[in-house]
């Protein structure tokens, strides 16, 4: 469970590893990677079945929450396909990012990210869902059962994706207060629900922090925790869910709706992203708020608007004739599905070369596995292959963009092994100027870190200079100059993976390992290493 694929580095009495993100939230991974590895699937192979499992569950479970909501089979069929494919769009990312600015942090549909948050995803709306139904339902023994299984499903949260349990944790407290202010639900339904799942999450939370207390030194530095109490405005979420809140409360005037239960539900999804984004203003920390941005805000705030449009529809509705609109919803499902398969292609070209670099990879990565020690460590010279290494074997990455996301090494350690991954792979200090003016994201984030990098992941990031970027050149010379054996064998390299029509410079790999002839595979050549010197 505490396995450091990116340092090799495995939990063991003699070598005890702390808790990590990737270990604390342990769900998915075995939910995955238990039935791949019993159907003998690849990592790659599962992921592609994943992405279809994710997007199917995801439509039903939204499905079913607008119909308990809504009460309305095409409504609930096409909120699905419009908060789904429009989703990306809101947070403003993907093609309409593209389109505007050129500039995006996430394309294609983010809730079906493998394997987060992609799995635990349409949990999120399980939850939703039966919450609403517990404080509707007309026993206390279904309404005790309904709210136990929305602590079950919250427990699951926890140990899945930090972003999906707190933001349901943020629903929740806003769909209570919801429904006790406007006193749309029996407060003594609402009260007992929330105190069941309540128990039941602060059940799951007690292990949760204490294996959070035991988490890496490197972790928080690592994860960009900001200790800052300046509020959010600038959430495109926030302020189209503010947006939506502000409309139901004007629909809300109007006498039909008025004994509406769909009005607690409306408020609370539409204002939870005020309690993501701003959190920090109480609490002092704030953790990436851009992954609610991306992964769960925009997609609640959707789910909002198409209730609140069920609710203003109904209110228009006369007596004894069918509800208006209809065509306009299925002219809505057909633009959003539109603009989903835009998404999707826009995407796909971007992806598409770094996804056959992936696939052109595999036969090098295997045969370097069949000679696989417990000490096996790769240095692939292109960061999508070094990236890449943990997904086909269990053979060590020298180095890759995600080196130090498990926390197993702080920035200092991860920029020296970045320097060695440079000066093995031949690259000069030229070379290093270069991709800094050229804002590469894995070399400016290797050398400055991710939140300078990529300015939307923390809100107190710096913009990276000239001078700064002279600095970095010049201190990589030195670490140059001066590079010894001490530096050569820490770890040792086993294997190097380098492009077989345009090899790099082995001047400086030469000086300390024996390489020998090389085999090719395809677009890549592996060259098996021995170490010239003893450590």
């Amino acid at each position: 469970r505490k396995n450091d694929p990116f340092l090799g580095l495995a939990d063991s009495d003699q070598t005890p590893q702390p808790e990590t993100l990737y270990s604390i939230q342990f769900i998915p991974p075995y939910a995955i990677a238990l039935p791949a590895r019993f159907l003998g699937l690849s990592v790659s192979t599962a992921f592609i079945i994943l992405a279809a499992v994710i997007a199917v569950f995801s439509a039903l479970a939204i499905y079913l929450l607008l119909l308990a909501a809504t009460r309305d089979t095409l409504i609930s069929i096409v909120g699905p396909i419009v908060i789904l494919c429009l989703g990306t769009a809101l947070a403003f990312q993907g093609e309409l990012r593209d389109l505007i600015d050129g500039r995006l942090l996430a394309d294609f549909f983010p809730f079906l990210r493998r394997y987060q948050p992609g799995f635990s995803f349409p949990l999120f709306f399980v939850f939703c869902l039966l919450v609403y139904d517990a404080i509707n339902a007309q026993t206390v023994r279904r309404l005790a059962t309904l709210a136990a299984g929305a602590g079950c499903v919250f427990a699951i949260l926890v140990f899945s994706y930090y972003f999906l349990w707190t933001a349901a944790a943020a629903w929740l407290t806003c769909f209570v207060l919801a429904s006790v202010v406007t006193k749309r639900a029996a407060t003594g339904k609402v009260l007992m629900a929330a105190g069941v799942i309540a128990a039941m999450g602060t059940a799951a939370l007690i292990p949760y922090f204490i294996l959070l207390s035991q988490r890496s030194a490197n972790l928080d530095s690592v994860q960009l925790l900001d200790l800052t109490h300046m509020p959010n405005i600038a959430s495109p979420s926030m302020i189209v869910g503010l947006m939506v809140a502000g409309a139901a409360f004007l629909i809300n005037a109007n006498s039909k709706a008025k004994a509406d239960g769909r009005f607690p539900l409306i408020l609370s999804l539409a204002l939870t992203p005020v309690i993501l984004f701003n959190q920090q203003v109480f609490t002092g920390r704030s953790l990436q708020p851009v992954h609610y941005e991306l992964f769960i805000a925009n997609y609640i705030v959707l789910t909002a608007a198409i209730i609140l449009f069920s609710v203003w529809r109904d209110s228009r509705t006369i007596a004894s004739k069918p509800p208006p609109f209809a065509k306009a919803l299925v002219y809505l499902g057909v633009a959003a599905f539109a603009w989903g398969l835009f998404e999707a292609y826009g995407s796909t070209i971007r992806a598409f070369t770094v996804a056959e670099i992936r696939d052109a990879s595999i036969p090098a990565l295997k045969a370097a596995a069949k000679d696989q020690t417990p000490a096996q460590t790769i240095l692939a010279t292109n960061f999508v292959t070094a990236d890449f290494i943990p997904s086909v074997g269990n053979s060590r990455s020298f180095w890759n963009p995600h080196t130090s996301s498990a926390g197993g090494i702080g920035v200092d350690e991860n920029k020296r092994l970045f320097y060695r991954f440079l000066y093995f792979s031949g690259y000069t200090s030229g070379d290093l100027d270069a991709a800094l003016r050229a804002n590469s994201f894995e070399v400016t984030a290797a050398i400055f870190g991710s939140e300078r990098a990529l300015p939307s992941l923390a809100s107190t990031a710096k913009k990276i200079t000239s001078d700064e970027i002279r600095a970095e050149t010049a201190k990589f010379e030195n670490f140059t100059a001066a590079f010894d054996a001490s530096q050569a064998y820490d770890p040792s390299i086993d294997h190097i993976i380098v492009p077989a029509e345009a090899e790099l410079s082995f001047v400086n790999l030469d000086r300390w390992y024996q390489r020998d002839a090389g085999e090719t595979f395809g677009l890549f050549k592996l060259y098996r290493l021995t170490p010239k010197a003893a450590r």
